[in-house]
Protein backbone atom coordinates (compact mmCIF):
# COMPACT_ATOMS: atom_id res chain seq x y z
CA UNK A 1 0.00 0.00 0.00
CA UNK A 2 1.50 2.63 -1.45
CA UNK A 3 -0.39 5.86 1.09
CA UNK A 4 0.29 5.34 4.69
CA UNK A 5 -1.46 7.06 7.94
CA UNK A 6 0.47 9.53 9.11
CA UNK A 7 -0.45 8.62 13.13
CA UNK A 8 -0.23 11.70 15.94
CA UNK A 9 -0.27 10.45 19.88
CA UNK A 10 -1.48 13.03 22.68
CA UNK A 11 0.75 11.70 25.59
CA UNK A 12 3.57 9.92 26.03
CA UNK A 13 1.61 7.13 28.08
CA UNK A 14 2.91 4.01 29.07
CA UNK A 15 0.06 2.37 26.53
CA UNK A 16 1.48 4.24 23.79
CA UNK A 17 5.19 3.41 24.26
CA UNK A 18 4.08 -0.58 24.78
CA UNK A 19 1.77 -1.39 22.50
CA UNK A 20 0.55 0.87 19.68
CA UNK A 21 3.93 2.64 19.17
CA UNK A 22 5.36 -0.82 18.00
CA UNK A 23 1.66 -1.33 16.61
CA UNK A 24 2.15 1.41 13.98
CA UNK A 25 5.82 0.76 13.21
CA UNK A 26 4.51 -3.11 12.72
CA UNK A 27 1.24 -2.11 10.28
CA UNK A 28 1.31 -1.93 6.89
CA UNK A 29 -0.42 1.32 6.26
CA UNK A 30 0.95 3.55 8.99
CA UNK A 31 3.76 5.76 10.14
CA UNK A 32 5.12 7.50 13.20
CA UNK A 33 4.55 11.68 12.54
CA UNK A 34 3.93 13.48 15.56
CA UNK A 35 4.26 13.56 19.17
CA UNK A 36 2.84 15.99 21.47
CA UNK A 37 3.21 16.17 25.71
CA UNK A 38 2.26 18.40 28.59
CA UNK A 39 6.09 18.62 28.72
CA UNK A 40 8.12 19.58 25.43
CA UNK A 41 11.04 17.90 26.52
CA UNK A 42 9.85 14.60 26.80
CA UNK A 43 7.68 14.80 23.71
CA UNK A 44 11.38 15.58 22.16
CA UNK A 45 13.12 12.77 23.91
CA UNK A 46 10.29 10.25 22.65
CA UNK A 47 10.77 11.95 19.34
CA UNK A 48 14.14 10.79 18.90
CA UNK A 49 14.06 7.59 20.68
CA UNK A 50 10.84 6.12 18.72
CA UNK A 51 11.50 7.76 15.76
CA UNK A 52 8.72 9.84 15.26
CA UNK A 53 8.73 13.05 12.59
CA UNK A 54 8.44 15.46 14.86
CA UNK A 55 7.55 16.49 18.24
CA UNK A 56 5.20 19.20 19.78
CA UNK A 57 5.13 21.41 22.39
CA UNK A 58 1.29 20.73 23.10
CA UNK A 59 -1.37 19.08 22.40
CA UNK A 60 -3.46 21.74 20.08
CA UNK A 61 0.10 21.98 18.78
CA UNK A 62 -0.45 18.62 17.18
CA UNK A 63 -3.68 18.69 15.86
CA UNK A 64 -2.62 21.79 13.92
CA UNK A 65 -0.42 19.92 12.41
CA UNK A 66 -1.09 19.86 8.24
CA UNK A 67 1.05 16.44 8.03
CA UNK A 68 -1.07 14.77 10.23
CA UNK A 69 -4.23 12.73 9.91
CA UNK A 70 -4.72 10.32 12.62
CA UNK A 71 -4.60 10.83 15.96
CA UNK A 72 -4.65 8.29 19.05
CA UNK A 73 -5.65 9.41 22.25
CA UNK A 74 -4.34 7.43 25.38
CA UNK A 75 -4.88 10.31 27.88
CA UNK A 76 -7.08 10.05 31.29
CA UNK A 77 -10.37 8.87 31.11
CA UNK A 78 -11.77 12.42 31.95
CA UNK A 79 -9.88 14.03 28.42
CA UNK A 80 -11.01 11.48 25.87
CA UNK A 81 -13.99 13.20 25.02
CA UNK A 82 -12.58 16.97 25.30
CA UNK A 83 -9.29 16.04 22.73
CA UNK A 84 -11.59 13.31 20.26
CA UNK A 85 -14.09 16.65 20.00
CA UNK A 86 -10.97 19.26 18.94
CA UNK A 87 -9.24 16.50 16.99
CA UNK A 88 -12.05 16.01 14.40
CA UNK A 89 -12.55 19.61 14.66
CA UNK A 90 -9.28 19.81 13.09
CA UNK A 91 -10.07 17.08 10.65
CA UNK A 92 -8.24 14.51 12.42
CA UNK A 93 -9.13 11.29 12.36
CA UNK A 94 -9.55 9.32 15.66
CA UNK A 95 -8.57 6.17 17.74
CA UNK A 96 -9.07 6.62 21.22
CA UNK A 97 -8.44 4.38 23.81
CA UNK A 98 -11.03 2.48 26.24
CA UNK A 99 -13.13 3.37 27.94
CA UNK A 100 -14.33 6.28 25.09
CA UNK A 101 -15.33 8.84 27.34
CA UNK A 102 -16.77 9.17 30.68
CA UNK A 103 -20.39 8.18 29.61
CA UNK A 104 -22.22 7.63 26.88
CA UNK A 105 -23.29 11.28 26.35
CA UNK A 106 -19.46 12.50 25.99
CA UNK A 107 -19.58 9.54 23.16
CA UNK A 108 -22.26 11.17 21.40
CA UNK A 109 -21.02 14.34 21.09
CA UNK A 110 -17.84 12.55 20.11
CA UNK A 111 -19.36 10.84 17.39
CA UNK A 112 -21.56 13.84 16.44
CA UNK A 113 -18.03 16.26 16.12
CA UNK A 114 -16.50 13.12 13.98
CA UNK A 115 -19.56 13.14 11.76
CA UNK A 116 -19.98 16.79 11.31
CA UNK A 117 -15.99 17.00 10.11
CA UNK A 118 -16.00 13.47 7.73
CA UNK A 119 -13.59 12.51 10.08
CA UNK A 120 -13.08 8.34 11.44
CA UNK A 121 -13.64 7.67 15.12
CA UNK A 122 -13.64 4.18 16.94
CA UNK A 123 -12.58 3.07 20.40
CA UNK A 124 -8.72 1.12 20.74
CA UNK A 125 -10.68 -2.29 21.87
CA UNK A 126 -8.00 -4.26 20.59
CA UNK A 127 -8.75 -7.43 21.94
CA UNK A 128 -11.62 -7.56 19.13
CA UNK A 129 -8.48 -8.04 16.57
CA UNK A 130 -6.73 -10.97 17.92
CA UNK A 131 -7.84 -13.94 15.31
CA UNK A 132 -8.55 -16.25 19.06
CA UNK A 133 -11.95 -13.45 19.07
CA UNK A 134 -12.76 -13.57 15.51
CA UNK A 135 -12.45 -17.22 15.63
CA UNK A 136 -14.37 -17.53 18.75
CA UNK A 137 -17.13 -15.50 17.04
CA UNK A 138 -17.08 -17.90 14.57
CA UNK A 139 -17.36 -20.85 16.21
CA UNK A 140 -19.89 -19.94 18.30
CA UNK A 141 -22.05 -18.04 15.19
CA UNK A 142 -21.66 -22.07 13.79
CA UNK A 143 -23.11 -23.61 16.72
CA UNK A 144 -20.25 -25.28 18.23
CA UNK A 145 -21.59 -25.42 21.72
CA UNK A 146 -25.18 -24.65 20.27
CA UNK A 147 -27.31 -21.57 21.56
CA UNK A 148 -25.40 -19.65 24.02
CA UNK A 149 -26.97 -19.16 27.28
CA UNK A 150 -25.00 -17.57 29.58
CA UNK A 151 -21.26 -16.06 29.81
CA UNK A 152 -18.89 -15.65 32.21
CA UNK A 153 -16.14 -12.79 31.65
CA UNK A 154 -13.10 -11.73 33.72
CA UNK A 155 -10.27 -8.96 33.67
CA UNK A 156 -9.11 -8.99 37.38
CA UNK A 157 -5.35 -7.95 38.51
CA UNK A 158 -3.21 -6.95 41.67
CA UNK A 159 -3.03 -2.90 41.54
CA UNK A 160 -1.51 -1.47 44.43
CA UNK A 161 -2.58 2.50 44.80
CA UNK A 162 0.26 4.54 44.09
CA UNK A 163 -1.49 8.62 44.77
CA UNK A 164 0.01 9.28 41.09
CA UNK A 165 -1.99 7.30 38.17
CA UNK A 166 -5.24 8.56 37.24
CA UNK A 167 -6.59 5.58 37.84
CA UNK A 168 -6.82 6.11 41.38
CA UNK A 169 -8.78 9.55 41.21
CA UNK A 170 -12.40 9.48 40.79
CA UNK A 171 -12.85 12.75 38.88
CA UNK A 172 -10.05 11.38 36.06
CA UNK A 173 -12.31 8.43 35.36
CA UNK A 174 -10.15 5.92 37.59
CA UNK A 175 -11.81 3.05 39.20
CA UNK A 176 -11.87 -1.38 37.86
CA UNK A 177 -15.14 -1.14 35.83
CA UNK A 178 -13.68 2.06 33.48
CA UNK A 179 -10.16 0.14 33.49
CA UNK A 180 -11.03 -3.34 32.57
CA UNK A 181 -14.84 -3.96 33.79
CA UNK A 182 -15.29 -2.24 29.77
CA UNK A 183 -13.62 -5.25 28.29
CA UNK A 184 -15.99 -7.82 30.31
CA UNK A 185 -18.93 -6.03 29.06
CA UNK A 186 -18.07 -5.70 26.00
CA UNK A 187 -17.21 -9.03 25.59
CA UNK A 188 -20.32 -10.11 26.74
CA UNK A 189 -22.17 -7.78 23.99
CA UNK A 190 -20.03 -9.16 21.69
CA UNK A 191 -20.81 -13.32 22.25
CA UNK A 192 -24.65 -12.54 22.89
CA UNK A 193 -24.20 -10.22 19.57
CA UNK A 194 -27.20 -8.09 21.59
CA UNK A 195 -27.51 -5.73 23.94
CA UNK A 196 -28.31 -6.01 27.61
CA UNK A 197 -31.66 -5.03 28.80
CA UNK A 198 -30.96 -4.61 32.47
CA UNK A 199 -28.07 -4.07 34.84
CA UNK A 200 -27.07 -5.03 38.31
CA UNK A 201 -23.70 -4.18 39.78
CA UNK A 202 -21.87 -4.26 42.93
CA UNK A 203 -19.13 -2.73 43.96
CA UNK A 204 -16.40 -2.47 46.35
CA UNK A 205 -14.31 1.50 47.27
CA UNK A 206 -11.16 1.89 47.82
CA UNK A 207 -11.31 3.96 51.48
CA UNK A 208 -8.77 6.38 50.66
CA UNK A 209 -9.55 6.93 47.08
CA UNK A 210 -12.57 6.55 46.68
CA UNK A 211 -12.56 4.53 43.44
CA UNK A 212 -14.31 0.95 43.08
CA UNK A 213 -11.07 -1.24 43.20
CA UNK A 214 -13.97 -4.57 42.27
CA UNK A 215 -16.72 -4.63 40.60
CA UNK A 216 -19.62 -7.46 40.08
CA UNK A 217 -22.04 -6.88 37.32
CA UNK A 218 -25.13 -9.25 36.65
CA UNK A 219 -26.51 -8.38 32.50
CA UNK A 220 -29.87 -9.98 31.68
CA UNK A 221 -30.05 -10.25 27.25
CA UNK A 222 -32.91 -11.03 25.50
CA UNK A 223 -33.94 -14.42 25.57
CA UNK A 224 -33.28 -15.42 29.37
CA UNK A 225 -30.14 -15.42 28.89
CA UNK A 226 -27.38 -13.32 31.26
CA UNK A 227 -24.15 -12.75 31.97
CA UNK A 228 -21.68 -12.54 34.70
CA UNK A 229 -19.04 -9.67 34.50
CA UNK A 230 -16.18 -8.86 37.49
CA UNK A 231 -13.21 -6.51 37.24
CA UNK A 232 -10.71 -5.76 39.77
CA UNK A 233 -7.43 -3.92 41.26
CA UNK A 234 -7.64 -6.33 44.11
CA UNK A 235 -7.37 -10.22 42.80
CA UNK A 236 -4.79 -12.81 41.27
CA UNK A 237 -4.50 -12.06 37.21
CA UNK A 238 -7.54 -13.20 35.17
CA UNK A 239 -8.01 -12.39 31.78
CA UNK A 240 -11.17 -15.08 30.97
CA UNK A 241 -14.26 -15.59 29.01
CA UNK A 242 -16.31 -18.51 29.27
CA UNK A 243 -19.65 -19.27 27.48
CA UNK A 244 -21.84 -21.59 28.04
CA UNK A 245 -24.56 -23.48 25.38
CA UNK A 246 -27.08 -26.09 25.10
CA UNK A 247 -24.19 -28.87 23.76
CA UNK A 248 -21.13 -27.29 25.50
CA UNK A 249 -18.78 -24.57 26.74
CA UNK A 250 -16.07 -22.49 25.09
CA UNK A 251 -13.50 -20.86 27.22
CA UNK A 252 -10.39 -18.36 26.82
CA UNK A 253 -8.14 -18.06 29.52
CA UNK A 254 -6.13 -14.71 27.65
CA UNK A 255 -9.40 -13.08 26.15
CA UNK A 256 -7.95 -9.86 26.62
CA UNK A 257 -4.24 -9.85 26.83
CA UNK A 258 -3.14 -12.60 24.71
CA UNK A 259 -0.92 -10.03 23.05
CA UNK A 260 1.81 -11.91 20.76
CA UNK A 261 1.27 -15.06 22.17
CA UNK A 262 0.08 -18.17 21.26
CA UNK A 263 -3.78 -18.31 22.41
CA UNK A 264 -5.69 -21.46 22.87
CA UNK A 265 -9.85 -21.91 22.53
CA UNK A 266 -10.99 -24.95 24.80
CA UNK A 267 -14.45 -25.97 24.05
CA UNK A 268 -16.74 -29.21 25.98
CA UNK A 269 -18.85 -31.26 24.92
CA UNK A 270 -19.51 -33.75 27.44
CA UNK A 271 -16.42 -35.46 27.96
CA UNK A 272 -14.76 -34.61 24.60
CA UNK A 273 -12.03 -31.69 24.76
CA UNK A 274 -11.15 -30.09 21.91
CA UNK A 275 -8.22 -27.41 21.81
CA UNK A 276 -8.44 -24.88 19.35
CA UNK A 277 -4.41 -23.38 18.86
CA UNK A 278 -4.33 -19.44 17.62
CA UNK A 279 -0.91 -18.42 16.65
CA UNK A 280 0.75 -15.64 17.91
CA UNK A 281 -0.47 -12.00 16.32
CA UNK A 282 0.07 -8.29 17.15
CA UNK A 283 -3.83 -7.85 18.06
CA UNK A 284 -2.55 -3.70 18.15
CA UNK A 285 -1.03 -3.62 15.11
CA UNK A 286 -4.07 -5.46 13.14
CA UNK A 287 -6.82 -2.60 15.02
CA UNK A 288 -4.37 -0.04 13.76
CA UNK A 289 -4.12 -1.35 9.94
CA UNK A 290 -8.39 -1.73 10.14
CA UNK A 291 -8.36 1.51 11.22
CA UNK A 292 -6.25 2.92 8.42
CA UNK A 293 -7.94 0.86 5.64
CA UNK A 294 -10.73 2.46 7.00
CA UNK A 295 -9.48 6.01 6.73
CA UNK A 296 -7.76 5.21 3.25
CA UNK A 297 -10.58 3.16 2.31
CA UNK A 298 -13.57 5.58 3.26
CA UNK A 299 -15.18 3.07 4.78
CA UNK A 300 -16.50 3.32 8.44
CA UNK A 301 -14.30 1.25 10.70
CA UNK A 302 -15.08 -2.84 11.72
CA UNK A 303 -16.32 -1.70 15.15
CA UNK A 304 -17.73 2.10 14.45
CA UNK A 305 -18.38 4.75 17.45
CA UNK A 306 -21.72 3.48 17.57
CA UNK A 307 -20.38 0.25 19.29
CA UNK A 308 -18.66 2.34 21.50
CA UNK A 309 -21.95 4.51 22.48
CA UNK A 310 -23.94 1.24 23.49
CA UNK A 311 -20.58 -0.38 25.55
CA UNK A 312 -20.93 2.49 27.76
CA UNK A 313 -24.33 2.83 27.77
CA UNK A 314 -24.44 -0.52 29.98
CA UNK A 315 -21.24 1.28 32.10
CA UNK A 316 -23.53 3.91 32.91
CA UNK A 317 -26.18 1.44 33.92
CA UNK A 318 -23.67 -0.38 36.19
CA UNK A 319 -22.32 2.93 38.33
CA UNK A 320 -26.13 3.84 38.48
CA UNK A 321 -26.79 0.76 39.87
CA UNK A 322 -23.59 0.58 42.53
CA UNK A 323 -25.42 3.67 43.40
CA UNK A 324 -29.13 2.93 44.21
CA UNK A 325 -27.88 -0.81 45.04
CA UNK A 326 -30.61 -1.70 42.44
CA UNK A 327 -31.53 -3.27 38.88
CA UNK A 328 -31.32 -0.51 36.35
CA UNK A 329 -33.21 -1.32 32.76
CA UNK A 330 -31.43 -0.19 29.51
CA UNK A 331 -33.15 0.90 26.36
CA UNK A 332 -31.17 1.21 22.79
CA UNK A 333 -32.68 3.25 20.42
Amino acid sequence: MDRKIRWGILGCAGIAERSFIPAVKASANGRLHGIAARDPDRAAAWARKHGFERSHADYQALLDDPAVDAVYIPLANNLHAEWSVRASRAGKHVLCEKPMAMNAAEVRLMAAAAEASGVRLAEAFMYKFHPQMERTTALLAAGAIGAVRSVHSSFTFMYEPDGRNYRWFPEMGGGALYDVGCYTLSAARLVFGAEPLSAFARAVLHPKYGVDVSAHVLLEFPGGRFAHCDCGFDAHFQSRLLAVGERGTLALDRAFSAKEKEAEIRIVRGDAVETVRIPPANMFARMVEDFGAAVLEGRPPRFPARDAELNMRAIDACFESTRTGRPVALSFP
